[in-house]
């Protein structure tokens, strides 16, 4: 299930569903140390006349949504049953780790009533449910959960009125109890105020509202590592309230977003709405550390037994060159200083890692039918060096480029020198952008082209000549091998891949794949040189998906969350991708000859924007027919390419003049 909000604040993660439950709760790292977990969450319900009614249970029309430019949920919950509306305000602080719940909450009937409000938490401390204990604090009047060097504090109160007037602790989870949400239902708990191993809680609020009245509850959870910690963010909320907590991490998003070079001159207004509304969505997927996150949605579990919450080199890179061109220095070089403790000795990185700098799962074999193999995709090392040139371009800090000096650009820049093969020039095989196949790929050895030439350029910048002439020479050979072997003459296009062995071109595969255009977007070619538009025709003509939904596919026959049994790839190539969808648009924008033929490509934003949920989150991918999102949402590389394409887009306005 597709996340429909996501709120952060570098350490703490906050995703939501459809009922607006509370799905996934990272931290200390955003996408890792999940205390939900998989198909698990947290929930709310009310009892008003004596019925119950939980989120999900089918009697709510909600609708999610964010406040404009800010990382405020502003979403609505309304049951006509009950009589009631809630206007659900979510939001995470931005300096200490406290989650909050503002809840509006209006009393649509015509006589006087109490309301109850139950908070039900189901949380897995590390991961897991055991060994934990959930005690009531008197002193606190809140529930602590606690294990190890993890705190979870839950309470709240009325903004002008008492806090919890009940609770419960109890068994989750175990010899078959469901849990303590169960204990709700009769709109009283028992008060049970400690247990341990396998444990859930929950607490209730308790008002009484005239006709037609409006009453404001906040609920939060407090996050620490050590008691005290607790006991801080308490205070601060005891300091400021919550009201004045809320207001500033609303005005706070709206600075952050709300940049003067974001008024455009050739953008529709929806877009630019939506171009900032995915800037904040890509700053929930960054951790302070440094890593930026590819996805944060734990139901991708049950495709594969494992998450998209690692950190890619190659996703980190380009999301962080999109974040260079928007201004945001800060998270581009903590991002840098982080890929630089990941490079191994040899100056290469691995397929990817958790946000605190271990290295994450992989399906890269060392060796393969007897032969020793490197499991890496070497267009992950060379888009750290791209990504640094871009921050260098960007903010021109001379002192960054040369403290990475050593460990980025001399380490990775060698790798790529040495990591070729010597007869043809090309690299040697490594994986794909999609991580499917080994070979040797026009995609990638563009990327490894475009990070010497970017090798190039920070080593002249910082005076390394030397370092800069042998980078520069072993760019130009590997394009002109590009042009030698990844070429196809007979189809006038380029190959998505060849193989070779002993300086001898064994296979060729030309396969039609949209990360051929990173012939052009690396550089190696100008757009408009024929081989590259003859590629680019070929991917609008065969990856082009002519259905009701549109888009372009990844490659012909792409299987991944492919629906075989309602669709064929004699129908459709594959599912179409955000992605490579606004690539194909990009080129497009870059071939366009005058500002009316620029136009013409805004279709592919709308499109985009169309695919995204009602509050604005954008998938991998789509279903070609009914453009449910498939995979995960929100995905970090598609919002990035938005923006890249936005930004893309005004360039050209501009010299289209």
């Amino acid at each position: 299930m597709p996340r429909s909000l996501v709120l952060g604040n570098g350490h703490m993660l906050a995703t939501f569903d459809e009922y607006l439950q509370l799905r996934d709760f990272y931290y200390p790292y955003v996408g890792m140390e999940d205390h939900t977990t998989y198909n698990h969450f947290h929930r709310v319900g009310f009892f008003i006349d004596g019925r119950f009614s939980w989120l999900n249970d089918g009697s709510w029309e909600i609708h999610i949504d964010y406040e404009e430019d800010s990382l405020v949920g502003k979403s609505t919950a309304v049951n006509k049953n009950l009589h009631i509306s809630v206007l659900f305000e979510d939001f995470v602080y931005t300096t200490s780790n406290i989650f909050f719940r503002k809840l509006n909450i209006t009393n649509n009937s015509e006589r006087e009533r109490e309301i109850r409000v139950f908070f039900a938490h189901d949380l897995h401390l590390y991961g897991d449910k055991m060994q934990d204990t959930a005690q009531y604090e008197p002193a606190l009047n809140a529930i602590l959960h606690y294990r190890k060097h993890r705190y979870f504090l839950i309470s709240g109160r009325w903004e002008h009125g008492s806090g919890l007037d009940e609770y419960s602790v109890g068994k989750s989870e175990y010899m078959g109890k469901e849990g303590t949400f169960r204990d709700a239902e009769d709109g009283t708990l028992e008060g049970n105020a400690i247990e341990q191993g396998s444990v859930d809680s929950a607490i209730r609020f308790s008002e009484k509202f005239a006709p037609g009245e409006q009453k404001v509850l906040y609920q939060w959870i407090i996050a620490g590592k050590k008691y005290e910690e607790i006991y801080s963010g308490l205070d601060r909320i005891l300091e400021l309230s919550p009201k004045i907590i809320f207001e500033h991490t609303r005005d706070f998003w709206k600075k952050w977003v709300g940049k003067k070079e974001f008024k455009f001159e050739g953008i529709p207004p929806e877009i630019t709405r939506f171009f900032k509304r995915s800037l904040l969505i890509i700053r929930t997927q960054t951790d302070k550390a440094g890593a930026i996150v590819a996805a944060n949605d734990s139901d991708i579990i049950k495709f594969n037994k494992d998450t998209y919450t690692y950190m890619w080199p190659r996703d980190g890179s380009l999301v962080a060159m999109a974040l260079s061109d928007t201004g945001y220095e800060a998270i581009v070089r903590d991002f840098l200083f982080f890929c630089e403790k990941l490079i191994t000795k040899d100056g290469y990185v691995l397929h990817k890692y958790n946000p605190d700098g271990s290295v994450g799962s992989s399906w890269h074999a060392k060796i393969k039918n007897g032969e020793i193999q490197l499991p890496i995709q070497e267009d992950e090392s060379a888009l750290i060096l791209l990504a640094l040139q871009k921050y260098h371009e960007n903010f021109e800090n001379i002192e960054v480029v040369q403290k990475l000096y050593d460990g980025i650009v001399l380490k990775i820049g060698k790798f790529l020198t040495k990591f070729v093969e010597e007869k043809t020039g090309l690299p040697l095989p490594s994986y794909d952008p999609w991580e499917e196949h080994r070979a040797v790929f026009t995609y990638t050895t563009s990327c490894t082209y475009a990070g010497l030439k970017a090798a190039t350029e920070l080593a002249e910048e910082t005076g390394h000549y030397s370092d800069a002439k042998r980078f520069d020479e072993y760019a130009e050979r590997i394009k002109k091998a590009i042009c030698t072997y990844l070429y196809s003459e007979k189809d006038q296009r380029f190959y998505k891949r060849v193989m070779v062995r002993d300086g001898k071109i064994t296979e060729e595969d030309s396969t039609i794949d949209a990360s051929l255009s990173f012939i052009w977007k690396m550089g190696v070619l100008p757009v408009d040189d024929p081989r590259v538009d003859n590629t680019m025709q070929a991917i609008s003509d065969h990856l082009r998906v002519h259905s009701e939904i549109g888009g372009i596919a990844r490659y012909t026959g792409d299987a991944y969350h492919f629906d075989f049994e309602h669709v064929s790839w004699n129908e459709v190539p594959g599912n179409p991708w955000i992605i490579t969808t606004l690539w194909e648009a990009d080129y497009r924008m870059m071939r366009a000859k005058s500002r009316k033929d620029l136009e013409k490509t805004l279709e592919a934003l709308f499109w985009a924007m169309k695919m995204a949920s009602t509050s604005g989150i954008l998938p991998e991918q789509v279903h070609p027919y009914t453009g449910k999102p498939l995979s995960v949402a929100p995905l970090t590389w598609s919002h990035a390419t938005f923006v890249s394409s936005v930004l893309l887009y005004e360039k050209r306005w501009k010299e289209l003049q």
